[in-house]
């Protein structure tokens, strides 16, 4: 059976879907028309990946990705795939409606439904064509289910849902940390992590500038970045303009492997994402028993509210932020001297 698992990012998501489906001897073929280049050792044994001829930008607007059409139908034609496995709903999925090819299973990624679906008409009747076309729908929590039978009308037999997660043991706050060069860390600094992409749905903008002014009241304070994207020349800039050098860390490119390693280096962790269904870098930063600091438009976590983890109501307001980071902060050392007691 061949499957064409068509997506617009070289996530850790992704892997684990494409290794699943490799595992399950079947004949699965990538294809991404944003990525150029797939990290090092990325692709799983028996994948297929497609170097399409068009490239565009992560979160481009529907009518960019259409102008994929074509391209996909081509590559529809030459692999002739017994299903096409397509996400976002409103890129990869839109482009996969508008084949009419059948059957074919959509991924909402979370954002795509609770977030873009509301950025403009063409983003939202994107969403709904490809959620009405779609033969069977694929989501990680209730909100994104709820959100998605708001707009179109998808009976229950066609939905699957199913959280994501992470390997049982792969975090835990004991364990290896980074390298002494690679970590670097001073005595007695506070150091707050990110692992979100450099993306405006990510929300870096007002991260940096909650880092700005929690480091203007703290000096202990540093940013650790571990994350990458198409912000990257105004995060470098932010940084080079306020004199962040010496105290926002930016290693660049960390394997999956390596991941917790990173965790174990931080004090609190922190998400901006404007969205948010179920966020596999937070539950990695609990399992790690970090702080969480969540500025997010929505995180299905926050119902259940855990101690450790602070919710704003203000998601997008970088003092806030700032305050909250000093708060988690505090948590965190009351944490310490209580285990060392």
């Amino acid at each position: 059976m061949k499957v064409l698992y068509f997506s617009d990012n070289a996530s850790d998501h992704n892997r684990r879907f494409l290794e699943k489906l490799a595992e399950a001897e079947l004949d699965v073929w990538f294809l991404d028309p944003t990525t150029e280049r797939l990290p090092e050792n990325w692709l799983p044994n028996g994948v297929h990946w497609i170097r399409t001829r068009q490239r565009m930008g992560r979160d481009a607007h529907p009518s960019m990705f259409a102008g994929f059409s074509a391209e996909f139908q081509g590559w529809v034609n030459e692999i002739r795939p017994d299903l096409v496995h397509a996400g976002p709903t409103n890129s990869c999925g839109y482009v996969t409606a508008l084949s009419s090819f059948h059957p074919w299973l959509l991924m909402s990624w979370g954002s795509d439904v609770l977030y873009q679906a509301d950025l403009g008409p063409q983003w939202r009747q994107a969403t709904e064509f490809a959620l009405a076309s779609a033969d069977g729908f694929f989501c990680d929590c209730d909100a994104v289910r709820a959100r998605a039978k708001q707009l179109a009308d998808l009976p229950d037999g066609r939905i699957v849902q199913l959280p994501w997660g992470i390997r049982k043991g792969s975090f835990a706050p004991d364990g290896a940390g980074p390298g002494e060069v690679e970590s670097a860390r001073e005595p007695g600094t506070r150091v707050i992590l990110s692992t979100r992409s450099w993306e405006p749905l990510y929300g870096i903008n007002v991260l940096l500038e909650a880092f700005r002014l929690a480091y203007s009241a703290d000096s202990r304070l540093r940013l650790l970045l571990l994350g990458a994207g198409s912000e990257a020349v105004r995060v470098q800039e932010f940084i080079a303009a306020n004199g962040l050098q010496r105290v926002v860390r930016i290693p660049g490119y960390i394997g999956r492997h390596d991941m917790p390693k990173w965790f174990r280096a931080a004090d609190v962790y922190v998400s901006c994402a404007r969205s948010d269904g179920t966020s596999i870098s937070l539950l990695e930063a609990m399992a790690t028993g970090l702080p969480v600091v969540v500025a997010s438009g929505h995180a299905e976590e926050a119902d259940a509210a855990a101690e450790g983890l602070i919710w704003l109501q203000k998601p997008f307001d970088s003092a806030a932020l700032a305050a909250a980071v000093r708060t988690a902060w505090r948590r965190r050392a009351r944490l310490r001297q209580a285990e060392d007691a």
